[in-house]
């Protein structure tokens, strides 16, 4: 066998190229299963922590060791389950039956204690080896091996798989005491130091780590999908000089078809970035196009579409909205109503066919009684958990998407037959149809008698997280149901007054069942008015706890009187400091000073929106407009502040995390936000307003700092990998990948977990707009949700009424390949260069072959003609000297390995 790197030079096509990498590592043996053996870098993955139940742990990776902190070891003793619910581990294995492999690691706790280290597979259940097994007996004993304070256990062993594993991990239990661990494994406050860690197959090197392409961001940023012939089209060019670059439009035939020179911006707060914005509105031709600038920038292919021609636009709008059927709990998902990707691989068994939760009637994880039957809704995000406020917020979103439609006389793009669903067919529009799924279950977590009759329940989920790869109809946990809450029995309330006026006209018996309930709930809800979710509690499910409820009171009394006339609910509404007010920042419940105007814990402006769209009951709505239009001019003023024109800013993280900078699902902020813009431009008529919320979508689809389209499937460099339990494909190949049009929650300032920390991040280190990494394991940047991809769906029809709506018209390609798609540059990226020093990532990035042709290019052109007359003689004498250091290390890793390999045979096994 050889080195890796010896691999590499003989496969070079040019020795005196390889000579110039010769301070590559040349020590490391092939079989190398782990993709970070030391943490010289101060990069931690793959290897990251995982907790469960209520263990927690802190890292960091420092002084080249990667150094775990037990906070709470978790265990029964403390609501946990045993020693797994701490690990540190190590995914992305493959194990070979037969094959012999060399285990070494290097481990010191700062305390006494305990671990189990053992490699199988992701469910737990398999296990190839493990710390105590006896030669080869792997029932043997499941001990864990004790360590002192402060001892360094150096091992080093070798085992033979005895089956095969496609999909493996290596996993460290540090956690508290249960059945298989007395006592548990550390006490809080152990510091775990781990270092050396290396996994080699002995036999083959077939599956060696794979180090992932580094890709390079294009230096001019465009929406990857597409712009509008009549709208106004920008993007950003990277570039600091401060005088004017030109620049032309070329389109796929390679003729220019405008020109024009950019404006220097200069430095951008957001994403650290020095930029020019480039504007080339006055192109009104349709087609395929790409920009060059005279620095040699230049950018992806995109298309402008001419209001005549069904743009990509009209398929992402059907397939952002067949998200909610694919995320439908209690029902088969079958492949003719799936609208994108590979759509035999898409489909499932029914999740949650009979969802009886069992019901925990306080907070703070206590003693339950009873259960109730919530079958039905949509799983909100990538786990399992069904929440009464965020899908409130969701189905509020689809059914004020229809019902602005209705305002604009466009609703028939929602009509029935337009989108794929079940229910296609039975004589009502489709979006109503996907709503009422939501609505249905939503009523089923009301309260029907006891002193709490008419509240609703505010969550259902699992009774402790479900892990990656889990399909929902193998998800055997324990349902629970969380205690009512007046959040969540007011987002009954406003939900089920917006549905019975919706309905009325189409199915009246529906429609007086909505507003039955949503009026005992509003009588419940003022009955109980401060009865609130804990802002922490989140295991098995999220928190999404609120303590400051005034605005869904406000929200549920504007639809309620919208849709009864009823005045006392519109007296409540006008005693409401929100009556009539388009808020710009947010401050109640999770939030501090949020730059947007709503979303799952702020919902006044909803009961503003919808007083909009029904003016004609209230008379004063003209404050609403003047309010809507303060907002939207405050959205414009932020986009001509940012370098990459988003209508967001950086805030405040959170209640409990004071730093600055992009919040958590940062992305549905910009389209909440570019949603108000689409607001303020239907009535007031104003197209600057358009331009403004097709620039939302434009940072969403690309004209950002990472050159991502957050949404998978459309664009040249796309999220292929949100954070979800079924589209697992990263993790396990037995798995689907996403279809098209999930939205990526973005960029994350908070870090909050491992996987991006383990990058070598440090919070408050890394520009808020670059605060992102495309992995499933990465959940608090790339999770995908409910009201998310409502806030998508919603924008994306706003926008495609600038071109031709095809109903059912869905996607056909799975997220493209991060290859860097179609962006040509003839220069290093500073986001390479920034990412690199600011990473410290120990692999260096590689340049494209574009780049290496341009650069040898230019080199050519400057020599003079006496240089080349050595050239060729030169050329050999290189090539001669590197063919025989070639020879020399060849040799030496062959010589070097076989004694390895055979002291390693004849060395005692642990």
């Amino acid at each position: 066998m050889f080195t890796r790197s010896v691999k590499r030079a003989v496969s070079a096509s040019a020795a005196a190229v390889w000579l110039l990498n010769i301070a590559a590592p040349l020590g490391v043996i092939a079989g190398q299963q782990l993709g970070q053996t030391d943490f010289d870098g101060g990069v931690g993955l793959p290897w990251h922590i995982c907790e469960s139940r209520t263990a927690e742990m802190e890292f960091d990776i420092s002084d080249g060791k990667y150094k775990i902190t037990i906070v709470n070891p978790g265990g029964q003793s403390k609501g946990g389950e045993d020693r797994w619910d701490c690990q540190f581990r190590h995914r992305g294995l493959k194990i070979e039956a037969g094959h012999q492999y060399k285990v070494s690691y290097e481990i010191t706790p700062s305390k006494s204690g305990k671990y189990y280290t053992k490699i199988g597979n992701l469910d737990g259940d398999v296990e190839v080896w493990h710390n105590m097994s006896n030669g080869y007996d792997l029932d043997a004993t499941w001990d864990p091996i004790q360590i002192s304070a402060k001892e360094t256990k150096k091992v080093e062993l070798t085992f033979t798989a005895s089956q095969s594993l496609d999909v493996a991990e290596w996993a460290f239990h540090l956690g508290g005491d249960g059945q298989y661990t007395p006592g548990g494994c550390f006490p809080a406050g152990t510091e775990i130091t781990f270092d050396n860690m290396s996994l080699i197959d002995l036999t083959s090197d077939e599956n060696d780590y794979q180090f992932p392409e580094e890709w390079q961001r294009a230096d001019i940023l465009t929406n990857q999908v597409g712009y509008f012939a009549k709208r106004e089209k920008k993007a950003t060019l990277l570039c600091t000089d401060k005088d004017d670059i030109g620049f032309e439009v070329v389109d796929d035939s390679g003729k220019t078809v405008y020109e024009g020179k950019s404006e220097y911006f200069g430095y951008d707060e957001d994403s650290e970035d020095t930029v020019h914005i480039i504007d080339f509105s006055e192109l009104e031709e349709s087609g395929t196009f790409h920009i060059e600038a005279d620095n040699g920038a230049v950018s992806r292919d995109f298309k402008i579409f001419a209001p005549d021609e069904v743009s990509d636009y009209s398929a992402l709008l059907y397939d952002s909205l067949n998200y909610f059927y694919q995320n439908r709990s209690g029902i088969e998902i079958e492949s003719e109503y799936i609208s994108s990707g590979d759509k035999s691989d898409l489909s499932r068994a029914a999740g949650h066919t009979s969802d009886d939760a069992e019901i925990q009637h306080t907070w703070g994880y206590s003693a339950t009684s009873g259960r109730v039957d919530v079958t039905g809704g949509w799983y909100d995000a990538g786990d399992h958990g069904k929440y009464t406020v965020n899908g409130g917020l969701s189905l509020w979103m689809l059914q004020n998407l229809y019902e602005f439609f209705i305002f604009t006389g466009n609703d028939d793009i929602f009509a029935d037959g337009s989108m794929i669903i079940p229910e296609s067919g039975n004589g009502f529009p489709d979006l109503l149809d996907e709503a009422r799924w939501e609505m249905e279950w939503m009523l089923k977590m009301q309260l029907d008698t006891s002193e709490y009759a008419g509240m609703a329940y505010h969550k259902a989920h699992d009774e402790t997280w479900t892990g990656l790869g889990v399909a929902p109809a193998d998800d055997d946990k324990n349902r629970i149901i969380k205690p009512p809450t007046t959040a969540a029995t007011l987002n009954l309330a406003a939900c089920a007054a917006q549905s019975a006026r919706l309905w009325k006209e189409l199915d009246e018996d529906f429609a007086d069942t909505c507003l039955e309930a949503a009026e005992k709930a509003y009588a419940a809800a003022k009955k109980h008015p401060e009865m609130y979710a804990p802002l922490d509690e989140s295991v098995g499910g999220g928190a999404y706890g609120d303590n400051d409820v005034t605005d869904e009171f406000y929200w549920a009394a504007m639809e309620l009187y919208a849709t009864t006339g009823d005045r006392d609910y519109l007296k409540d509404a006008e005693k409401s400091e929100y009556y009539m007010n388009v808020p710009v920042t947010m401050g109640s419940g999770e939030s501090v000073d949020s730059a947007g105007t709503f979303d799952w814990g702020n919902t006044a402006a909803l009961g503003t929106f919808t007083a909009l769209l029904n003016e004609n009951k209230f008379d004063d709505a003209d404050e609403a407009e003047k309010s809507l239009k303060k907002a939207a001019d405050h959205y414009i003023e932020l986009e001509e502040s940012q370098g990459y024109g988003l209508p967001y800013a950086q805030s405040t993280l959170s209640y409990n995390d004071s730093d600055k900078g992009y919040l958590w699902g940062s992305n549905s902020f910009v389209a909440d936000n570019a949603i108000v813009l689409a607001y303020a431009a239907v009535l007031n008529e104003d197209d600057s307003y358009t331009d403004g919320a097709l620039q939302g979508l434009d940072y969403l689809l690309g004209r950002n700092a990472m050159d991502y389209s957050y949404v998978t499937g459309y664009g040249s460099h796309t999220t292929e990998n949100p954070h979800h339990r079924w589209w697992s494909n990263q993790i396990d190949d037995k798995f689907p990948k996403a279809p098209c049009g999930v939205l990526s929650g973005g960029p994350n300032s908070g870090m909050q977990d491992p996987w991006v920390k383990g990058m070598g991040w440090k919070k408050g280190e890394i520009a808020p707009q670059k605060c992102y990494v495309d992995s499933i394991e990465a959940w608090s940047c790339n999770e995908c949700t409910i009201n998310w991809n409502a806030s998508l769906a919603w924008l994306t029809a706003f926008s495609a009424l600038n071109a031709d709506i095809k109903p059912g018209e869905g996607g056909t390609d799975i997220g493209k390949e991060n290859d860097g798609g179609d962006a040509k540059s003839t220069e290093k990226s500073t986001y390479d260069e920034e990412e690199a020093d600011k990473n410290k990532a120990t692999n260096k990035a590689r340049k494209s072959s574009t780049e290496d042709t341009a650069d040898d290019e230019n080199d050519g052109d400057k020599k003079s003609s006496s240089a080349d007359s050595g050239k060729d003689s030169k050329a050999l004498y290189i090539a001669l000297i590197a063919g025989a250091v070639i020879v020399l290390v060849i040799a030496t890793e062959i010589f070097l390995y076989k004694m390895a390999k055979l002291k390693m045979q004849n060395k005692p096994k642990e």
